[in-house]
């Protein structure tokens, strides 16, 4: 690879993860909590899922505390399930990168699903119970918001959406 396209590759992952990030400050409430998406998570597997080299256990890690940070979390919590969501991601590799964008969005909810769940599980043995079931409602924006990004990706490099690669 050429100098400047790794660098304009660099760009493009920090600028996205950044704004996943900003997205996730915005001043959510009510019902747009509750359905808010994971915007750094689906950032970071998806960054995972495509430049594995770049992106990976460390940047996981690193935005997850940050996301701590962000949330008023558990220090920790969301780290750890950010990890083992680019860990199942990265072992699941070869079979998402077959697949189009809607059955990748549907092979990535599990995966969504178990970050959320051990968001929870750490939460819930630190200090915070969960409240109900309306805290895995993020699971199905998040994939939904997968499904957008992965098609808009796919579409950007001239392939249809239901083509396989």
């Amino acid at each position: 690879m050429s100098a400047p396209q790794t660098v304009g590759n660099w760009r493009r992952i920090l600028g996205s993860l950044t704004l996943a990030v900003l997205l996730e400050q915005l001043p959510w409430s009510g019902w747009t909590l509750a359905l808010r998406p994971d915007f750094v998570l689906v950032g970071v597997l998806f960054w995972a899922l495509h430049q594995p080299a770049r992106i990976g256990f460390a940047t996981a890690f690193f935005l997850g505390l940050l996301a701590d940070f962000q949330d008023g979390a558990v220090f920790g919590q969301h780290a750890i399930a950010y990890v083992i969501g680019v860990y199942l991601v990265l072992f699941l590799r070869l079979r998402l990168l077959q697949f189009d964008p809607f059955r990748q969005a549907a092979q990535m909810f599990p995966i969504l699903l178990t970050v959320q769940l051990a968001v929870l599980l750490v939460g819930w043995l630190a200090v915070n119970p969960p409240t109900g079931l309306v805290i895995l409602l993020p699971v199905l924006s998040s994939t939904v918001l997968w499904y957008l990004i992965a098609g808009f990706v796919r579409l950007w490099h001239g392939k249809g959406l239901r083509d396989q690669a």
